[in-house]
């Protein structure tokens, strides 16, 4: 009975997928053979039961990826697929631990005593503070657990505002993979960016190449503006794309510009989808263009923005090959 429930269980897991550094080819392969399973993209580390970090992370980030690690709730899997043509025997590997007793018994064991170390770690850190009450600190105002607090800054009008750093990325779903943005925010308002390209160990060859690859990585692009948008199933079409299915192609289009009629789409990003669907191919964003499209911009169309022109982000075709090689 316990094994048939597991096997109930884990039929369908949801997986939350990263991309590493130049790893967009396996990470959009990940994306249709989940749609082929009928498997479900986590949207977050609380939600999966698994996992999947697309590409070859760089050592810099690994201890960024065990912090998402540690964010799963058992049971769970974690995989790291470097090539395309491994993406189905990955997904089947992680299936397959979910399902090993044992081992999900071990992994539950070692979180446990994991917990316990940094719990002594952390009270013997609250004693030390404590006895150092005293000691001058650093003019960062910091709140009660240790997070930093909003800061001031003059906004446009002359007036005062809390300022917030706001990271995203290098590793976040449906986000480019390496891409670092480190936002300042008046409210939720975009004011100032900074942006930083984690590389990848070694460039990843893409699998086709030519116009073919710019129309890959733009309805790539436009399921991952509707996967953020909330429709899995219009993104799931968007991923189904081929020329020899057009009639799902105009489907998906006349979606996009229903939401960008409405204003849940930016106008810029919706512009980009179609231009890179249409004959010509969008000219390639510098990091500097990248900051003056998101400056000014609320928080949610920062990530339908990137997302928008990810194919076409200097750091990207960098790591993981020119669309026009």
């Amino acid at each position: 009975m316990r094994g048939r429930v597991v096997t109930l269980a884990t039929a369908r897991p949801r997986v939350y997928v990263v991309e590493a550094p130049g790893g967009r080819y396996v990470r959009a392969e990940t994306h249709r053979e989940l749609d082929r399973r009928g498997w479900q993209p986590a949207p977050s580390p609380a939600s999966a039961d698994a996992l999947l970090i697309a590409g070859t992370l760089p050592d810099p980030l690994r201890a960024a990826a065990d912090v998402l690690w540690s964010q799963l709730p058992g049971p769970r899997a974690r995989a790291e697929p470097t090539a395309v043509s491994s993406v189905p025997s990955t997904l089947d590997g992680l299936r397959a631990c979910l399902r090993d007793r044992a081992g999900q018994l071990a992994d539950r064991r070692g979180r446990e005593l994991d917990e316990a170390t940094r719990w002594v770690r952390s009270d013997s850190a609250r004693h030390d503070e404590t006895d150092h009450d005293d000691m001058d600190h650093d003019d960062m105002e910091m709140a009660p657990g240790g997070l930093v607090l909003a800061q001031g800054a003059p906004d446009r009008d002359g007036l005062e505002m809390d300022a917030l750093r706001h990271p995203l990325g290098p590793l976040l779903d449906r986000w480019p993979g390496g891409l670092e943005l480190v936002t300042t925010l008046h409210g939720d308002v975009v004011v100032e960016a900074e942006v930083t390209w984690w590389e990848p160990p070694h460039p990843t060859a893409p699998p086709q190449t030519g116009r073919a690859d710019d129309l890959a990585g733009g309805w790539d692009a436009a399921a991952t503006v509707l996967s953020l948008l909330g429709d899995e199933r219009q993104a799931r079409l968007a991923r189904s794309v081929a020329p020899s299915s057009p009639e799902v192609g105009d489907r998906v289009l006349r979606r996009l510009d229903r939401l960008t009629r409405r204003g849940a789409l930016p106008r810029t990003a919706g512009e980009v989808l179609h231009t890179a669907l249409a004959d010509s191919v969008p000219a390639l964003i510098s990091d500097d263009e990248l900051v003056e499209l998101v400056s000014g911009r609320d928080l949610g169309d920062v990530r339908l923005l990137v997302a928008a022109h990810a194919p076409l982000l200097q750091g990207v075709v960098d790591a993981s090959g020119s669309l026009d090689d």
